[in-house]
C-alpha cells in the first residue's frame, strides 16, 4: 500500500540512495586528492566525514523503510480485526496481512457434510485427497467408499431412550454367544435424532442345556417402537424358557409364543396412551439345544417379519440364508414393507428346526445387516463369513456390527451363536 499502508520504500528508492552515496563519495576523494592553498587538513576532514554521514544516512534509511513497513502492517490489521502486532516485520515490497482464522459455520445442518478449511491460492493448484471427518475408531471395517452420514457426529434424541450401543458376549455349556446392537448411521446424525429401534436378549436355561435368543427390529414408522422392540425380545426370552421347562424343547408352541408378546406390547401401549401400530416391530427367535454324542446341535426358530437367520459352516464362503422373510431382491425396487409384525398380526408367525454341525454358526440379524449380507453385488457377506469363522471378542464384533458401507443407514443387531468354543 502507498502513503498510510505501510509499504517499504520500491528498489528505485534504493537505487537513488545508492547514487547519491556513490556521487557524494568520489565527490569528497576528489576533494581530498586535490591541492589547497589554505588548510588542506581541515577540507579533507570535512570531505571524509561527508562520506560518512551520507553512508549513515543510507543505511538507516533503509532500516527505517523495513521497521515502517512492518508497523504500517500491524496498524492496517489492527484497523481491520481489532488487534495487531509489530513482531516480525516482512521483508520489503511484500504485503504482511494475517491469514484469517476458519470460522465453523453455526447454520450448518447436523447431516450435512462439512468439508475442511479451504486450501490457499498457492495450494489449490496441486491436486490434494479429498479428506472426510471420521470417528476416532477407524476399527470399523468399510466397504467400498462407505456411507457420507458414518462419518457425521452421534446426536442424542429429544427422549430418553435405550443405549445406542450394547454388547454382550457369553458361553451356554458348548455353546459360544456374541451379541452387538448399534443406532444405525441413518438415525443419529438426524435432528431431531432417533433412538435405537433394534433390541437384543440372549439367555439361557437353568441347566445351561439350552442358549435362547431373541433379535427385534422396530419399524422405522413407528413413533415408540424402540419400546416395542424392547417388550417383545425381553418378554420372548423369558416366555421361551417357561415352554421349554414346562413342555420341552421339542414342543415349543411359535403361535402361543407370539400371541403372549404380542399381549405384552399391547399393554405397553395401553399405558402410554397410544394406539397399538407406534409400537410396531417384528421378531425372531431361536432356541439352541446343547450338542449331541455327535457334536451336532439343534436349533428351533421363530420369526414374524424380515429379521432373518443365517448359518455358517466351519469351512463356508459365505452365511447362508437359513430363515425368516426375505425380500425379494430381483424386483426393480427392493420394498422394505412387512407382512406380519407386533401386535397386530401374530398369527403370521412361523418355525422351523435346524442342524448345526461342529464348529458351526447360526446368527440371527436384522435387514440392517440382513440387506448387506443378501446383496450379491457386495463383498460385506463374504467379509463377516471370514471375520466370524470363529468366535471373536465381543469389542472386536461391536466394531464389525458398526460397519460402514453405502447406503447401509439402518440400525443393525447380530446375535451369533457358534456350535463349540471355538479355535
Amino acid at each position: 500500500m502507498s502513503g498510510g499502508d505501510g509499504r517499504a520504500d520500491g528498489p528505485t528508492d534504493g537505487w537513488v540512495r545508492a547514487g547519491l552515496l556513490v556521487a557524494v563519495a568520489v565527490g569528497a576523494f576528489v576533494e581530498v586528492g586535490a591541492p589547497h592553498r589554505h588548510y588542506g587538513w581541515l577540507v579533507n576532514v570535512f570531505a571524509l566525514a561527508a562520506v560518512g554521514v551520507v553512508g549513515a544516512a543510507a543505511a538507516l534509511g533503509s532500516g527505517l523503510a523495513v521497521a515502517s513497513a512492518g508497523a504500517g502492517s500491524g496498524s492496517g490489521s489492527a484497523s481491520g480485526s481489532g488487534a495487531g502486532s509489530g513482531f516480525g516485520a516482512a521483508p520489503a515490497g511484500q504485503r504482511s496481512r494475517p491469514e484469517p482464522a476458519p470460522r465453523p459455520d453455526a447454520a450448518v445442518p447436523a447431516c450435512r457434510y462439512v468439508a475442511g478449511p479451504a486450501a490457499s491460492t498457492a495450494q489449490q493448484a496441486k491436486p490434494r485427497p479429498v479428506l472426510r471427518e471420521r470417528p476416532t475408531d477407524l476399527s470399523v471395517p468399510r466397504f467400498g467408499d462407505g456411507a457420507r452420514a458414518q462419518g457425521y457426529p452421534w446426536l442424542l434424541p429429544e427422549r430418553t431412550v435405550q443405549n445406542g450401543i450394547a454388547a454382550d458376549e457369553a458361553a451356554v455349556g458348548a455353546l459360544t454367544v456374541r451379541a452387538a446392537s448399534v443406532v444405525g448411521p441413518g438415525h443419529r446424525c438426524d435432528q431431531p435424532a432417533g433412538p435405537r429401534q433394534d433390541s437384543y436378549r440372549i439367555g439361557r436355561t437353568r441347566d445351561s442345556r439350552y442358549a435362547i435368543v431373541a433379535v427385534a427390529d422396530g419399524l422405522s414408522s413407528a413413533a415408540w417402537s424402540d419400546t416395542g422392540a424392547t417388550t417383545a425380545s425381553s418378554q420372548a426370552v423369558t416366555l421361551l424358557r417357561e415352554q421349554i421347562e414346562t413342555g420341552g424343547f421339542d414342543r415349543l408352541d411359535v403361535q402361543e409364543l407370539y400371541r403372549r408378546v404380542a399381549e405384552s406390547i399391547a399393554g405397553q401401549a395401553a399405558g402410554r396412551g397410544v394406539g397399538t401400530s407406534l409400537l410396531a416391530t417384528v421378531l425372531i427367535t431361536a432356541v439352541i439345544a446343547e450338542p449331541d454324542a455327535s457334536g451336532a446341535a439343534q436349533a428351533w426358530v421363530g420369526w414374524l417379519g424380515d429379521s432373518s437367520a443365517w448359518t455358517l459352516d466351519p469351512y463356508g464362503a459365505r452365511w447362508r440364508f437359513s430363515a425368516g422373510e426375505a425380500k425379494d431382491r430381483a424386483a426393480q425396487v427392493v420394498s422394505n414393507e412387512v407382512a406380519g409384525r407386533l401386535p397386530d398380526t401374530p398369527q403370521l408367525a412361523l418355525d422351523g428346526y435346524l442342524t448345526l454341525a461342529p464348529g458351526a454358526a447360526l446368527a440371527l440379524v436384522t435387514d440392517g445387516i440382513g440387506d448387506a449380507w443378501a446383496d450379491p453385488a457386495g463383498n460385506v457377506n463374504e467379509y463377516f463369513a471370514n471375520a466370524w469363522r470363529t468366535p471373536v471378542p465381543a469389542t472386536r464384533f461391536t466394531a464389525d456390527v458398526g460397519f460402514d458401507a453405502p447406503q447401509c443407514l439402518d440400525d443393525r443387531t447380530a446375535v451369533v451363536v457358534w456350535n463349540g468354543r471355538g479355535a
